[in-house]
């Protein structure tokens, strides 16, 4: 890579430290510019807010699943007041009202069983989406981590060149 193409990928964008030097640690590139910092820092941000927008996704996930929770416990005690209908109605000696009851109790059943299954699918989804979330946080936790290793990098060379400045003008005294 010649000097000019080094210069105008320094200067150009922001580049892996690696185009720009060859052997270039990425704690070099953390040390060249305030820029590569920034970089960082608005890394961290976006992984931040993809964690929250994991977290939204599973508890809206999670408030779908009670829902249908909710809607399973309605459904389940139409169904038993449809059974007692049922019962009365042939206690009571009327067929009709007793069939009538048992046809809507086997219609109902049938919503029954898609709301489960509806329900046992939000649960493995909400399952999936707890694991990624899980994975997603180790990965930002090791980046945030990886960021303040690098950030204490560049203090620290900051910290050398001011020593050794400091060291040379109290020699040239």
């Amino acid at each position: 890579m010649s000097i000019v193409s080094r210069i105008r990928a320094l200067f150009g964008h922001k580049s892996s430290p690696q185009k720009l030097w060859p052997g270039a640690s990425a704690s070099d590139c953390a040390r060249d510019s305030s820029g590569a910092q920034l970089s960082v820092t608005e890394a961290q941000l976006k992984q931040q807010a993809a964690v929250q927008k994991m977290r939204r996704g599973v508890a809206d996930v999670s408030v779908s699943r009670q829902r249908l929770d909710l809607q399973r416990a309605d459904l389940q005690k139409a169904l038993d007041a449809l059974t007692a209908q049922a019962e009365r109605s042939r206690l009571a000696g009327d067929e009709g009202a007793a069939q009538t009851a048992l046809g809507r109790h086997h219609i109902m059943g049938e919503q029954m069983a898609d709301l489960i299954s509806q329900r046992d699918a939000l649960a493995e989804q909400e399952t999936m989406l707890i694991a990624a979330l899980t994975q997603l946080q180790a990965r930002v936790s090791g980046f945030n981590v990886t960021a303040e290793t690098l950030k204490a990098a560049h203090t620290s060379a900051d910290a050398h060149q001011s020593i050794a400045k400091a060291l040379r003008d109290f020699d040239e005294n």
